[in-house]
């Protein structure tokens, strides 16, 4: 059976036992129980899957002139393109729907309290980034301590790989041996991706039961239309168009979207992006028929930069924000100047997994000097959603760019399963 079919019944299975068993107080402690048990072992063979398979990628690549170059520059300009239309298209979005956020009693009422939950993302983010660099103290030791940032694995693997390179025949072994490393990993993200439908039921239920404990989704219906059309027309019309254009319309855009649903339902569920890489690998390796080597380092990379969705969120939550304050629509420079500001910070936002969206829409309002009073922390209520969608975008352009990447390098090659693992 297609996974994307087997996730979407589970995600549909989840729910509908969420909504029956709402009143079992034990029913909902065993869902919440299993889904961080699902959770972490979702992410069990990630690490190790980045970075055996981006040294082995990057290995590969240096024997092809300008190969490594390129997948490193087509990634970024993927990145940066689809961040900023996105972003730009939230504020397009909100121009034609106007739209207050509902803030409810989730909201920080204090602004002490805002402040310092501001300040304490600053300081994680800073903490973060010094973790990530790989000349630091112990490098090895923030291989082995990562826990919620694929950035220090992508620096190392890359060094890594750059020294494994088969240049001379002493060195041909490490190479060899290296890819069958890799090739183990893919196999047991394939394994896992068969199973992790699983996972996806038990989350999908902690999703439901999250959503309706804080009620605030029910606080206004008008945003809740407007988050709705919103995924109906980046989904359906902008991403699919752009990856045409991408492409020069020689690949179908549709049938790439559905054979990425089963990464995108996981991570939509889980609202972590970790949790649907091994699925994301798998899907742009045997669905996609990309080579190994593109998909290893080509994936990694988007998984960091591609934050378009996470962009487009940020951007409407910004946007409605300020219109709760000030009762009135935002100006078109203020709309141009948020959608820059969500761009920027979308490229940091892979520091706070699970919290992508809090992030960007606190950090934007920040960069654009805007004082709320701590309302932007009432994102806490509907984070389960909009971290959600946020996510759901980022890991389908996650796809997309690497088969752009992959396109434009002639890399594709046949898989005799495809559609399927």
């Amino acid at each position: 059976m297609k996974t994307w079919l087997t996730y979407l019944a589970a995600t549909a299975m989840g729910i509908a036992f969420e909504l029956t068993f709402k009143n079992s107080a034990y029913f909902i402690w065993g869902m919440n129980f299993l889904s961080e048990v699902v959770l972490k072992l979702g992410m069990f063979i990630v690490f190790p899957l980045a970075f055996f398979s981006m040294s082995a990628g990057t290995a590969s690549l240096s024997r092809r002139n300008g190969g490594g170059t390129f997948v490193l520059l087509s990634s970024i300009l993927w990145a940066a393109l689809s961040t900023i239309v996105l972003s730009f298209c939230a504020a397009l979005i909100f121009r034609a729907f106007p739209t207050a956020f509902p803030v409810t009693s989730t909201t920080v009422d204090n602004a002490q309290q805002a402040a310092a939950l501001y300040e304490s993302l600053t300081s994680t983010s800073l903490s973060n980034i010094y973790s990530a660099n790989p000349l630091s103290v112990n490098a090895f030791e923030n291989f082995i301590k990562s826990g919620d940032c694929l950035l220090p694995i992508v620096f190392l693997a890359l060094i890594f790989g750059y020294a494994t390179r088969p240049t001379s025949e002493i060195v041909r072994p490490a190479y060899i041996t290296l890819n069958s490393i890799s090739e183990v990993m893919f196999r047991l993200a394939k394994k896992v991706s068969q199973l992790l439908w699983v996972g996806v039921f038990f989350l999908s239920g902690t999703w439901v039961y999250r959503i309706i404990t804080d009620g605030t989704i029910f606080a206004s219906w008008r945003f809740t239309v407007l988050l709705s059309v919103s995924c109906v027309l980046i989904l359906f019309i902008l991403i699919p168009l752009l990856y045409a254009l991408c492409t020069g319309f020689r690949r179908n855009p549709y049938r790439q979207i559905i054979r990425l649903l089963s990464s995108a339902v996981a991570a939509f569920v889980s609202g972590n992006y970790l949790f649907s890489q091994s699925t994301l690998y798998t899907d742009c390796r045997i669905n996609m028929g990309i080579q190994k080597n593109v998909v290893s380092t080509a994936l990694p990379l988007h998984s960091i930069l591609t934050k378009g969705g996470t962009a487009l969120v940020s951007g409407l939550c910004t946007c409605a924000f300020i219109s709760a304050k000030t009762g009135a629509l935002p100006s078109f420079v203020q709309m141009v100047t948020i959608a820059f500001a969500c761009t920027l910070v979308s490229f940091i936002c892979c520091l706070h997994a699970g919290y992508e969206v809090l992030f960007g829409t606190a950090f934007a309002l920040r960069l654009l000097n805007i004082d709320i009073s701590g309302a932007e922390f009432a994102i806490i209520g509907l984070l389960p959603l909009l971290n959600g969608i946020a996510l759901l975008f980022d890991v389908l352009l996650s796809g997309l760019g690497t088969s752009f990447t992959a396109y434009h390098m002639n890399a594709d090659c046949h898989v005799r399963s495809g559609d399927t693992v």
